[in-house]
């Protein structure tokens, strides 16, 4: 499996100015992953897929709006944690991923 293939944990955060843009931005996250806050999303992704985000946020966003995605490495994936629970991602999700 190549590097480009291989998936891992993503958390994506994004500060919107525009409500119309806030809300494209939003719908095209859910689609690659699950909202953790409200501007904040876990996303499942290899490297490709993540390159493929931005490129479609990049056609979204405009200068004035800010947009971070953090990879999260297998070690620190089993010590994060939310407030008040165990553990809220997986370490490799199960099933079907329908992109």
């Amino acid at each position: 499996m190549s590097a480009s293939s291989t998936k891992r944990w993503h958390l994506v955060a994004y500060d919107v100015r525009d409500p119309k843009r806030l809300r494209k931005t939003a719908k095209l996250l859910g689609g690659y992953g699950a909202r953790v806050q409200y501007s904040m999303f876990s996303c499942y992704m290899s490297e490709r897929q993540r390159e493929r985000l931005r490129w479609e946020l990049s056609r979204i966003l405009k200068k004035n709006d800010d947009l971070l995605i953090f990879s999260i490495c297998r070690d620190c994936m089993s010590v994060l944690r939310q407030h008040d629970r165990k553990q809220t991602w997986p370490p490799d999700p199960t099933g079907y991923t329908i992109v």
